[in-house]
């Protein structure tokens, strides 16, 4: 059985080296198509091998694991390492399987250091999987934290480390959750925890001070969401007792940052300037003067944790307080101009070899952030690059249904103008024709944005090497809820409605009897003609593609536009499905798929290193 595990691990091995989207600079359109031609023949392949050992071999294995030897289980863990998110940023789907078996194996086995080290793993995986599974998530960290009582009783380190990192992940999940008082509890008893075993001299080598300082950094960000939300209207006692966490967190940290090898100092001392600004001891152009002192510190090409942290992190925050205090409205626009420009400079640099889950996390908060201070089409032009332009596959597919939605509104406009009545404030049928730029603007713009809430999930290179599991089928579905959230601001509302609608209903069936999400009610939107057309965009660009999607076998133009017309009515508009039926729209469509994908391919790449 560990040869096929090890079979296993050579493939996703081979695949890792012909991942999506690592191309050198400067090569010419048709090196771009031919590269990715062979990216995705050797998915092919490497595809049909995978699915073979993971449905034959590791399949049935996990569905009967009290069958499970020692030896097994060893193959197994070694398997999840080296494919899962948090190790190599991976295959975090497949991993989190593994792991979930491996679980169930140590309870059937009664094996309680096992179970405490996969409850972990389970729930940190799950974490950079999919971030909505909030409650499960918790669920894992939370069992594995109650073993804190019996700490003592464990002989070995490695089971210890695994009962810190579930107290600490556990305070974590209730903070993401809004459970702030749920998550106050556990810190104050994970300070008495901690505080005892950092003096108990037991595992004297074991860096003790990470999971405390973690615990103060959870404390000291519940008390300041709060503030955050208004920052003016915050009690002086809140104020107070953000300023003593600061400064306990601030010594704790420099006093032994050397002797226990902790990270994060840029974080700790903004934590200490934050709190020192809105008790009033330092002025807003200290803080800034702060901040900007430690930029410098960094490499423009340096993409670590800290630097990370002072050149995204911070400006985002800088612009939040200028923003949002009262007291700092004369300084807002000349922070907002400054700052928000460098923020997506240096965003838009992040390698590709960046955990892709994290980037789509700092992204998101930095469209909600940003959209306060940014006009609506501001807003819509920084999410588009920030996402889309991050993967070249799933941007060229973008561009794809962009053109045709284009074409497809323009042949309506002449064709049923009617159809776009009630649409962009038009109440007439003459006012169509006057508004015809404004609707194919509309229509490429919805075409390009369509799939932003793709952006954590594709970039995992493995999805296009083997059939979805049910679980991560089930994770790509929320992407229209993912990218209605990027286009939320962060105090709730609602920019681009008409943008949002098709972002949110192009996987919506045209009767609403089926596809997702399901609390989208497609009758019910103002936008319902620019939804079908992208929908219909949408299935001829991804059904039509024969250079990257490996999961399925590309089907001709006029096979696509005979499913599209067969199933009007129900998953389709009749009235859009019609258009398909012109051969001028046929020729035109065929038109864009011959001579323009490859274009598409090439304007991602030149994106992708601009």
């Amino acid at each position: 059985m560990r040869e096929f595990l090890f079979e296993l691990q050579s493939i996703y091995s081979q695949i890792a080296e012909n991942q999506i989207g690592r191309l050198e600079p400067g090569l010419t359109e048709d090196e771009v198509v031919s590269s990715y031609k062979k990216i995705a023949d050797t998915f092919s392949s490497l595809r049909l091998r995978t699915e073979i050992v993971i449905k034959d071999y590791l399949f049935p294995m996990l569905e009967n694991v009290t069958a499970i030897t020692d030896e097994d289980e060893e193959a197994l863990y070694e398997t999840a390492q080296k494919i899962s998110s948090y190790e190599s940023r991976a295959d975090p789907g497949l991993a989190l399987m593994i792991y979930q078996g491996l679980l169930e194996w140590a309870r059937n086995k009664q094996c309680d250091a096992k179970i405490i080290k996969y409850l972990y793993w389970c729930g940190i995986t799950l974490y950079f999987f999919s971030r909505d599974e909030q409650q499960r998530i918790l669920g894992y960290f939370e069992e594995g934290a109650s073993y804190a009582d019996r700490y003592h009783t464990f002989d070995d380190p490695d089971t210890r480390k695994y009962i810190h990192r579930c107290i600490g992940n556990t305070s974590m999940s209730y903070y993401f959750m809004d459970e702030t008082q749920k998550a106050i509890e556990v810190d104050e008893s994970a300070f008495s925890f901690w505080n005892g075993l950092m003096f108990s001299g037991k595992d004297p080598d074991f860096p003790w001070l990470n999971y405390f300082l973690t615990c103060l950094t959870h404390r000291h960000s519940v008390l300041t969401r709060k503030v955050h939300s208004d920052p003016d209207a915050e009690s002086k006692d809140v104020l107070k007792k953000i300023l003593e966490t600061a400064i306990m967190i601030n010594k704790l940290y420099h006093k032994n940052c050397e002797s226990f090898q902790v990270f994060g100092g840029t974080r700790y001392d903004y934590i200490l300037w934050e709190a020192q600004f809105l008790n009033g001891l330092i002025s807003f152009d200290m803080l800034r003067d702060n901040v900007e002192k430690k930029k410098a510190e960094f490499r423009d090409d340096d993409f670590s944790p800290d630097a990370m942290y002072v050149k995204h992190d911070l400006n985002i925050y800088l612009i939040f307080f200028a923003a949002t205090m009262r007291k700092l409205r004369g300084k807002r626009d000349e922070v907002v101009a400054s700052v928000s420009t460098e923020t997506i400079d240096y965003f838009s640099k992040i390698p590709k070899s960046v955990n892709p889950r994290e980037v789509a996390a700092q992204l998101v908060s930095s469209a909600k952030h940003l959209s306060t201070v940014f006009e609506s089409a501001e807003q819509l032009d920084f999410v588009l690059k920030m996402t889309t332009f991050r993967h070249i596959p799933t941007y060229a597919h973008s561009i794809i249904v962009s053109r045709i939605a284009f074409c497809l509104t323009r042949f309506l406009i002449r064709q049923n103008p009617r159809c776009f009545v009630g649409f962009m404030g038009i109440t007439r049928v003459k006012q169509v024709e006057e508004r015809a730029e404004d609707l194919c603007r509309f229509a490429e713009t919805s075409g390009l944005c369509h799939d932003i809430g793709k952006i954590a999930y594709i970039t995992n290179p493995y999805i296009h090497a083997r059939i979805l599991t049910d679980e991560e089928f089930k994770l790509i579905k929320h992407h229209p809820d993912d990218g209605k959230t990027m286009m939320m601001r962060e105090d709730g509302v609602l920019q681009n409605e008409g943008y949002v609608d098709v972002i949110s209903g192009h996987h919506k069936h045209f009767d609403d009897s089926s596809g997702y999400p399901h609390d989208f009610n497609i009758g019910y939107s103002k936008h319902r003609i620019m939804i079908d057309i992208v929908a219909v965009a949408d299935s001829i660009a991804a059904a039509t593609d024969d250079i990257v999607r490996t999961y399925a076998t590309p089907k001709t133009l006029n096979d696509v536009c005979m499913e599209i017309i067969s199933e009007a009515g129900s998953r389709y508009s009749p009235v859009v499905a019609d258009a398909l039926k012109s051969s001028e729209m046929e020729n035109e469509l065929s038109s864009i798929l011959e001579n323009e994908r490859g274009k598409a391919y090439y304007t991602a790449y030149l994106h992708a290193w601009s």
